[in-house]
């Protein structure tokens, strides 16, 4: 039913941030939407201060894009998603750059057609990643002068690569449904006039979870967590026709 109604408003692409079966591949095929798939891993921790523990995110990295290789419905494969800043620092940025490089280059050797990115965010932009297919960064500015600027800058970033913004969004519990309408709006066609190739919405729906835990306190969906449409879901198909 999600798929469905995500179709419905013309959205032609989900992010995931696991690994998804194959069934759900199928599902967003027969809908006409792709799929950015995330290679979850345990980035948050000195991940590299244990050799077993980086054979095992290798290892990972390979299991997951082999099960869904070549699928029609994959967008992309994200070898990551905001390393903190300060893991950043501890390990220095050469030697998070040669292991995110480590993890394209598996990817590639699994499926050597499929695009491969790192989802960056502003805090740790000084990463030097040309090797990945495109850009995405993970940006959450309430202010469109300020959004605009900064796409200004992620774009001498990017170079001539393509650069999608993998995460905005606004948290209606505490700003209320018709400002997440408003802001939305206008950051999806500022990402649009600033050459963008493309945006996604965090997130489609309040109900998510983490860790196995619900997470109760945040209302980013555009629709509640009984699936009934927000002022945003009307704002944001708008906004999407017209990038």
């Amino acid at each position: 039913q999600d798929f469905s109604r995500i179709a419905s408003h013309g959205f032609n692409a989900i992010r995931t941030y696991t690994v998804p079966p194959l069934w759900f591949l199928d599902l967003a095929q027969e809908h006409g939407m792709s799929v950015m798939v995330g290679l979850p891993w345990e980035q948050h921790i000195l991940f590299l201060d244990d050799k077993l523990r980086v054979q095992s995110i290798e290892a990972r990295v390979r299991e997951g894009v082999a099960s869904c290789a070549r699928h029609p419905a994959v967008l992309a494969y994200a070898i990551g998603n905001e390393i903190p800043a300060s893991i950043v620092r501890w390990y220095g940025r050469a030697t998070i750059e040669r292991f995110l490089k480590r993890l394209y280059t598996i990817v590639k050797s699994v499926d050597s057609e499929g695009l491969v990115t790192y989802v960056n965010y502003p805090t740790t932009e000084y990463l030097q990643l040309p090797f990945l297919d495109f850009v995405c960064f993970n940006v959450y500015l309430e202010s469109q002068h300020t959004l605009h600027a900064y796409l200004a800058r992620l774009q001498n970033i990017a170079n001539e690569r393509p650069l999608i913004l993998a995460e905005i969004g606004l948290d209606s519990l505490r700003k209320g449904e018709q400002a997440q309408a408003e802001v939305l709006g206008w950051q999806i066609r500022t990402v649009g006039s600033a050459g963008g190739a493309g945006a996604f919405i965090f997130a489609w729906t309040d109900e998510w979870h983490r860790g196995g835990y619900d997470i109760d306190d945040w209302d980013f969906g555009l629709t509640d967590r009984t699936r009934q449409p927000k002022q945003a879901l009307i704002s944001v198909r708008q906004a999407f026709q017209e990038f």
